[in-house]
């Protein structure tokens, strides 16, 4: 008779203490995300003629990411070509280098069925409902190309054996470019992120300056 094995939930076995410094690593991470969007939001401010330059970037770098969390990247790694987590990199053959900075992004996180508890006016017991699914953020941390090498096997591309670093000429550095946002997308995300922070006048981008501005 074939049996099934249960599969373990992660960190099912840590002590509270290991949970605590799970957590706070993550809002740590959460924080440099953070920051690293508004730092990348001030440059392009600065210099509104990188902004096709952006563009590019977020053409290599965004893939399913948001604009928002490629802006973080470019605040964290402005040469990065390829970028995948270290779980997206192993289906790829490829190992995170041990001593590889991670760069640090916002990413969703779905979780299983969440329960509420209700007091049954009839019995007046309290029983459990079924409320969906819960859902929320947290932070994730992603690596470039160049922080990887091959894992199980030579590199596909150019014969690297496992664990050492591929030649600057292997073809996996190659960005794989797919859509660029518009001017105007990039526009929307620095005025979201700079309103509160040194106002930022989109005008500004097609050398219109802003002489005045009401308070």
């Amino acid at each position: 008779m074939a049996t099934t094995r249960r599969r373990r939930r992660p960190r099912s076995g840590w002590s509270p203490g290991d949970k605590q410094a799970w957590r706070e690593r993550k809002d740590a991470d959460m924080a440099i995300a953070h920051d690293a969007v508004t730092k990348a939001a001030r440059a392009l401010s600065d210099r509104s003629d990188l902004i096709d330059a952006f563009r590019e970037y977020a053409s290599r770098v965004q893939a399913h990411r948001t604009l928002r969390n490629t802006l973080s990247l470019l605040g964290q790694n402005p040469y990065a070509t390829r970028v995948k987590s270290a779980f997206f990199w192993a289906k790829d053959d490829r190992a995170v280098l041990a001593t590889a900075e991670p760069m640090r992004v916002v990413a969703r996180r779905r979780g299983g069925k969440r329960v509420e508890e209700y007091e049954d006016k009839e019995t007046g017991e309290t029983k459990e409902a079924d409320a969906g699914q819960w859902t929320g953020f947290t932070s994730e941390r992603v690596f470039d190309v160049r922080d990887t090498v091959p894992k199980n096997r030579p590199c596909d591309q150019c014969g690297t054996r496992v664990g050492l670093r591929c030649p600057d000429s292997c073809p996996v550095y190659e960005p794989a470019r797919g859509p660029a946002p518009t001017r105007d997308e990039v526009h929307e995300l620095l005025d979201q992120v700079l309103k509160d922070d040194v106002g930022f006048y989109p005008a500004d981008l097609d050398g219109d300056k802003v002489k005045d501005v009401e308070q």
